[in-house]
């Protein structure tokens, strides 16, 4: 597979999950202050999928990090030259 087409991919799945991390994150605001179920879900469960959640967006940005090292510490030597 293409290095650009990996990357590609990556970058989706990264801004899927971090989408899924922020809508559940506002479920468990909502269940918290009010105590209603959040489209049918209630607030372990939520707890439960940010559980999952969570750690897949951990390992996605070690990749991503790990695929885009070379282009980061360019962009950090022309974020520090003088």
């Amino acid at each position: 597979m293409n290095i650009v087409k990996a990357r590609a991919i990556l970058s989706t799945l990264l801004l899927v999950v971090f989408l899924g991390v922020l809508f559940i994150m506002m479920g468990v605001l909502y269940t918290s202050k009010t105590g209603h179920s959040f489209l049918g879900m209630n607030k372990n469960q939520l707890f439960r999928i940010r559980n999952v959640l969570g750690p897949l967006m951990n390992a996605l940005i070690i990749v991503h990090f790990g695929l885009n090292w070379g282009m980061y510490k360019r962009e950090l030597k022309v974020l520090f030259k003088k």
